[in-house]
């Protein structure tokens, strides 16, 4: 089944894997975004830069979206973009506009145009705070409790998804995504694991924060193909879903860090980031079905070598746990 996807948000970290899957799939893809970024023409050949086009705009325009809809013959949406926290905090008008109406603009634009299937990231964040729940993982109907601006647009954006599912039969399908990491990432709160990977990769000192928590770790790629799925299903009975890929602790994944960079200089600096990171995914098993093909050691261990190779540095070699290699 080959389709025309609108990728909104299609420059930027999560988006422009997605864009490169999806066009590697046989796929038609455009990615709309407000800017275009550099990630893409570090993730996609020449050749393949040019099968894809660019559409500058902004995802709270219904009327950017639609012209671009009309033009390229968009059947299915997925839709990324958004402002980040702390971001978020410090401009809540700002958070308003880009995620809330932004989040309402596609939902309408797929009323209009009649769109398929719209893939759509909520996040962990609705959450909040671990301590205000009592069990974990956090169940798929857990209430939310945002604790933060960011937190709040993503929660509001379901009720908004479940309103157009409900009220207009759109078929939009919300992922709550933890933390993403990869090649590429650069801006959010959870960035934090550049400090982790990518100052050891490039041979500078690391102050990790938060090294007494324990996260989901989210390779980008695997998300990336999450999301490809997403796009092909039937209209599922849920509207948005808990998912769940490799819950390690930040420590743990710094052991292995040092593992491969012997030479690391890594500082630890105590305390946790506050959200309930561990999710139970089992109604996405049940009516998706997915397995990540990463585990955090070789997720990890790619980022290290994209880093280097784009410094000019040696790649290093996979290493097993073990303190025996043999």
């Amino acid at each position: 089944m080959k389709m025309t996807v609108l990728v909104v948000g299609g420059t930027g970290f999560i988006g422009a894997y997605v864009t490169r899957r999806l066009l590697r799939g046989g796929h038609r893809v455009v990615a709309f975004d407000a800017s275009p970024g550099n990630l893409l023409q570090d993730l996609l050949t020449p050749e393949e830069l040019q099968t894809v086009p660019v559409v500058v705009g902004e995802c709270q325009s219904l009327r950017d979206l639609s012209h671009t809809i009309r033009e390229y013959a968009v059947d299915r949406i997925v839709h990324l973009a958004a402002l980040l926290h702390p971001a978020c905090d410090m401009n809540p008008i700002k958070a308003i506009q880009i995620n809330i109406e932004g989040q309402a603009a596609v939902l309408e634009a797929a009323r209009l145009w009649d769109i398929r299937k719209v893939v759509w990231a909520s996040s962990v964040a609705v959450f909040g705070k671990r301590d205000l729940y009592h069990t974990s993982p956090i169940s798929n109907d857990a209430p939310p409790r945002p604790a933060s601006v960011y937190a709040a647009t993503k929660s509001f954006n379901e009720f908004l998804a479940e309103h157009y599912r409900r009220y207009y039969n759109v078929d939009a399908l919300g992922l709550r995504l933890t933390l993403v990491y990869g090649p590429g990432r650069t801006r959010g709160a959870t960035a934090f694991v550049n400090e982790l990977i990518v100052k050891p990769a490039l041979g500078e000192p690391a102050r990790v924060p938060f090294s007494d928590d324990v996260v989901d770790w989210q390779y980008v790629e695997d998300v990336a193909r999450l999301i490809e799925r997403c796009l092909q299903v039937d209209r599922t009975l849920t509207g948005v879903f808990n998912t769940r890929f490799d819950v390690r602790s930040i420590r743990e994944v710094g052991a292995y860090v040092q593992r491969l960079l012997p030479s690391a200089d890594i500082v630890y600096e105590p305390g946790n980031f506050g959200i309930a990171w561990e999710l139970d995914d089992s109604a996405l098993q049940e009516e998706i079905g997915f397995r990540p093909e990463y585990r955090v050691e070789r997720g990890v261990l790619e980022t290290i070598n994209y880093v280097r190779q784009k410094h000019g540095l040696p790649a290093v070699e996979p290493k097993p746990w073990e303190n025996d290699d043999e």
